[in-house]
């Protein structure tokens, strides 16, 4: 039974009493898969590239941290003008 299962005379055979459309039929689930993994492989990849360790220092440019000294100095001074 074996050697009957891996006998690749006969599976030439049977594939060419096949038609091109079954064939197709027949390989396109297998494609189909191949591709689904391939997209979530990709997608894994781009998400742990942009995902950056949670114990990572992190630097604040040096705009962000000017902007933040300038909110936290006008609150010190009343928006009146009075002073």
């Amino acid at each position: 039974m074996l050697s009957e299962f891996l006998d690749l005379e006969r599976w030439a055979q049977w594939f060419s009493g096949l038609d091109r459309e079954f064939i197709f039929l027949l390989a396109l689930p297998f494609v189909v898969a191949i591709i689904g993994l391939w997209s979530a492989l990709a997608d894994k990849e781009q998400v742990e590239e942009d995902r950056e360790p949670a114990n990572a220092p992190r630097e604040v440019p040096a705009e962000r941290r000017r902007l933040a000294r300038r909110r936290s100095d006008a609150g010190r001074v009343p928006h009146h003008g009075i002073g």
